[in-house]
């Protein structure tokens, strides 16, 4: 939900490269945002912080340093004040702590301190951590003559180890100019450059700077100064060797390269990124559609826009001949109990790093099952976790809405489900073919008709999408990517279930999209069910390769058979953005949305 970012630097000013690193993360949180940093004159730590977005013009004004740590919130404890805001400080300011996470247990532990003498200056549950390792540290100093460097770190990971919940923390110490952080349930990444060290919770932030990271796993500790990184256990304290990697992310990836948005951006790089699903994970596919074939129950989980992945891959499925199915992970605890060795989840997210669906991954891989992940970022939570890793090379999706990281999720599982029957090779070709259908589509003209249409929505309190077999659960997407950017209420119905209630909202004048495709079977009904919606006093707006005299407005789609919905998919994540722009809202920041849930 967090974004946190950390530097040890011989070359860069720290409060100025954390402020960049800041910006870069602005997608997971942006009710309010901090910067601390070690004095060089001083040698004291100096602070501070600001409520609202960090936005491009934003600026420090703190003092030169070579070490700095910073945060930018989206609030769970505590209201949206500059006190609330990261870091938070131990009682002799030698610490600053920042905090990914929610303390389940912290108002004990605060009561404690509070009995002890420790003064609280915010309402969060992270200066409770603060406090926590100034208590562990004057205890271990009391009973143990010892490396007091050392010490802080024992220190550290004896207060994270009491922390009950998905927690991940980076603390400075000033006194020995080293970074501390640790993770439990959500990852912290390092990245390891020339002379300079950095702690982030996404490779984003600082690959302007190196593409060398070391992912810490859940239950690690890294503590890092100016001569490299350790990596300890967090409970035994034990070291391990460190292991470097390379990302192939390039920079430019991160970059809104010209466009004014990178929701725009993301949306327009579709044309890319779905294509290039069919050069990737070949033999991890057969892999896992042997493991289908082998098992008695098949279940899709994730949260959001993934799980409406989820929920169009169980129809891909179904086209395919296998029963899969598909549950919500937030929901998933009831069902837990009949997984066993001959089950597979298949747990889908953009950031690997998504609570609930960790949670239902761990059950289910307690009692058993086999977990694979269809995931995008990579060394995430979910992709240790695993035991099959289909990685779907979106790229960094900056903007909080998911477009990309969405459609090449479900490339994938296109991927998957003809893998199953053996036509993955017919069904690679067929991805592989989007770039031209999709490329030739995805153009001016395609931008300015949506533009047009949602120009004419603006004043729409309510927003109708209809859809049928396949198109039903690409409605609940398109749906979703309205309400996320521009706040205007959008709902989408499966299209027989008109007469079963919903025809009761339709008034004059209530727009009502209608996704379809060239499916002989169902174009009839889908389009009876559209004048049903018109002759009550609808507007008809059509998203389908077609064009048909019940639309009162249409938008085409690419014919692609029976991946037409695609098309139509894009045409919502298009139609979201505009709607957003024309009310003024941000798209690529949406109000009380993150782009990472973290947290339960």
């Amino acid at each position: 939900m967090c974004g946190i970012f950390a530097i040890i630097s011989e070359k860069r000013d720290a409060a100025q490269t954390v402020l960049g690193g800041l910006k870069k993360l602005e997608y997971r949180g942006y009710d309010s945002w901090g910067i601390a940093v070690k004095s060089k004159k001083t040698e004291s730590i100096e602070l501070e912080k600001h409520v609202g977005k960090i936005g491009d013009a934003a600026t420090v004004t703190l003092p030169q340093s070579n070490i700095g740590i910073g945060h930018t919130r989206w609030a769970t404890h505590g209201g949206i004040l500059e006190k609330n805001a990261h870091p938070h400080l131990d009682s002799e300011k030698k610490l600053a702590v920042v905090h990914n996470g929610i303390v389940e247990n912290y108002l004990e532990i605060k009561t404690d301190l509070q009995k002890k003498g420790y003064v609280f200056r915010s309402d969060t549950d992270t200066e409770v951590i603060a406090h926590l390792i100034d208590k562990e540290k004057k205890a271990l100093i009391s009973s143990r003559k010892k490396n007091r460097k050392e010490l802080i770190r024992e220190a550290v990971f004896s207060a994270f180890g009491s922390l009950i919940g998905s927690n991940t923390i980076v603390v400075m110490d000033s006194e020995h100019d080293q970074l501390i952080g640790c993770s439990h349930g959500s990852s912290i990444i390092a990245g390891i450059g020339k002379k300079e060290f950095f702690l982030a919770s996404d490779i984003t932030a600082f690959l302007k700077y190196t593409n060398k990271v070391v992912f810490i796993k859940d239950g690690e500790g890294a503590v890092i100064n100016e001569s490299g990184i350790e990596i300890f256990s967090n409970k035994e304290n034990k070291k391990r060797q460190v292991k470097i990697e390379t990302i192939n992310w390039q920079v430019e990836d991160a970059q809104k390269q010209g466009y004014e948005h990178f929701l725009l951006k993301e949306i327009i790089e579709q044309k890319d990124t779905i294509p290039r699903t069919a050069l990737l994970n070949q033999s991890k596919i057969e892999s896992l559609a042997e493991e289908i074939s082998k098992r008695r129950q098949v279940m899709l989980t994730a949260c959001g826009s993934a799980y409406y992945c989820t929920l169009l891959a169980k129809y891909l499925f179904a086209q395919a001949g296998v029963l899969v199915e598909a549950c919500s992970a937030n929901e998933f605890i009831p069902f837990s109990k009949f997984y066993n060795k001959n089950s597979l989840l298949i747990a889908v997210s953009q950031s690997g790093e998504t609570a609930d669906t960790l949670i239902a991954s761990k059950i289910a891989k307690k009692q058993g099952a086999r977990v694979a992940a269809v995931v995008n970022a990579q060394g995430s939570a979910l992709e240790r976790l695993a035991d099959d890793v289909l990685s779907i090379g979106a790229g960094p999706e900056i903007a909080v809405v998911s477009t990309k990281a969405f459609t090449a999720q479900l490339a994938t599982l296109y991927l998957l489900s003809r893998a199953v029957i053996g036509k993955l090779d017919e069904a690679q070709k067929q991805i592989k073919d989007l770039e031209d259908s999709l490329g030739g589509w995805l153009n001016n003209n395609l931008l300015k008709r949506v533009k047009k249409i949602s120009k004419s929505l603006t004043n729409s309190k309510d927003i109708y999408i209809i859809g049928k077999n396949i198109n039903y659960p690409a409605g609940l997407e398109f749906a979703l990517k309205i309400k996320e950017t521009s706040y205007i209420h959008a709902e989408a119905f499966a299209s027989g279930e008109l007469k079963h209630g919903v025809l009761s909202l339709i008034q004059k004048t209530r727009p009502c999209f209608v996704l379809a495709d060239n499916n002989k079977q169902i174009k009839g009904e889908i389009l009876s069910s559209a004048a049903q919606v018109k002759v009550r006093g609808g507007r008809i707006i059509g998203v389908s390769p077609f064009n048909d005299q019940v639309y009162d407005d249409y938008i085409q789609t690419p014919d692609l058979g029976e991946l037409t919905f695609i098309g139509n998919i894009i045409v919502g994540q298009l139609l979201g953005y505009y709607l957003g722009i024309e009310q003024g809202a941000d798209p690529d920041k949406p109000r009380n949305l993150a782009k990472s849930v973290t947290v339960k």
